[in-house]
């Protein structure tokens, strides 16, 4: 989660994250959540059991296209990261699976 105080929305960003090689399973919701303005990148994040689409994307609530959080997707990537950005407020949990093995 990416996150900034609403009155300061618009002075603070966050910028150059980098989330490498890790396995997300079986969140209430999305696997990335952006508040603020700035940019991460992903490379081989595998994600599974996911509630919801993979990128709640609002950014600074301007509601620009794109966002003005941008989550740029590099190589190795699995389980579905290419769907639709969305910006959903307070999503509504979607209760996973219980976790398993990885394969």
């Amino acid at each position: 989660m990416f996150v900034v105080d609403w009155p300061v929305k618009d002075t603070y960003a966050i910028n150059n994250v980098a989330v490498r090689n890790i396995k997300v399973d079986g969140t209430g919701t999305s696997v990335v959540n952006a508040r603020v303005g700035g940019f991460a990148s992903f490379e081989n994040v595998d994600a599974r059991n996911v509630g919801a689409p993979f990128v709640n994307n609002c950014g600074t609530f301007h509601f620009e296209n794109p966002p003005t959080f941008d989550v740029r997707l590099l190589t190795g990537n699995d389980g579905g990261w290419y769907g639709a950005t969305w910006c959903e407020d307070r999503p509504a949990a979607v209760p996973p699976p219980p976790p398993s093995a990885w394969n």
